[in-house]
């Protein structure tokens, strides 16, 4: 199993991929969309491949936005997270969230947001975002809208709005 960035050759099995992990085509969408605005992130959207060439797991950050009382600063979304469900249960889904987060902050950015399963999500760091007072953009409960700061104290200052693009309009 290797994780890699995802390439053009890819982008059918990732699409197959998502409808056969999320039993529908919205996420599919919203990854096509993205791929389309100008806050795709080629080198933040991910595929795990196995021996045999299957894309079985696959998971993608993109740009938005966190607008403070000074300025807009660029964030990442994490948005869709997704393994075959034949895969599934065998950490594909960790070590593309582990790779993801490497290279995030590689990148410099200050942090990740995710709206998730508050089960899953908290192991690799991400906690509500009300704990930097940063209210979720969307009407969810405050578990399930989390961020996980790249580096130390990297959202502190930063306390403001998410603002999601407009490629986002099909779901998050």
């Amino acid at each position: 199993m290797i994780i890699r960035t995802e390439k053009p050759k890819d982008f059918q099995a990732i699409r197959q991929l998502n409808e056969a992990a999320f039993k529908g085509s919205v996420e599919a969408d919203l990854i096509e969309n993205i791929r389309q605005s100008d806050y795709y992130q080629p080198g933040l959207s991910l595929v795990a491949e196995a021996e045999d060439g299957l894309i079985v797991g696959y998971i993608m950050f993109s740009e938005i936005s966190l607008e403070t009382e000074n300025k807009n600063r660029f964030i990442l979304g994490l948005a869709p997270l997704a393994v075959l469900p034949e895969f599934q249960k065998q950490r594909i889904g960790s070590r593309l969230m582990e790779e993801g987060i490497r290279l995030s902050r590689e990148k410099a950015y200050p942090a990740i947001a995710v709206l998730g399963h508050a089960d899953y999500y908290p192991r690799f760091g991400f906690i509500s975002s009300e704990a930097f007072n940063i209210p979720a953009p969307f009407d969810v409960p405050a578990e399930y809208y989390m961020l996980l700061e790249l580096y130390d104290a990297s959202l502190e200052n930063l306390q403001g709005i998410i603002h999601y693009p407009e490629a986002f309009s099909t779901k998050v």
